[in-house]
């Protein structure tokens, strides 16, 4: 029997309150800190499967790259 990694995407839609003085001003705050607000209400409205492999083909074609830091500049 063979194990199988499915990769899966869904669309998540979230609620959450924010307060300010206007929409624009909300709309800001939340751009820049998703997380610090709570969640009112959460839902996946679709999901698909958009890869399947077996554990053992993803493991050997997989890549352990290092960081890219230190990198020259052209």
């Amino acid at each position: 029997m063979n194990t199988y990694r499915i990769t899966c995407r869904e669309t998540v839609y979230f609620v959450k309150e924010v307060k300010a003085n206007s929409e624009d001003e909300a709309n800001e705050k939340l751009f820049a800190n998703v997380n610090g607000f709570e969640d009112v209400e959460e839902w996946v409205e679709e999901w698909e499967i958009s890869e399947t492999q077996t554990k053992q083909d993803q493991i050997k074609y997989w890549v352990d790259l290092p960081p890219r830091t230190n990198t020259r500049k052209k």
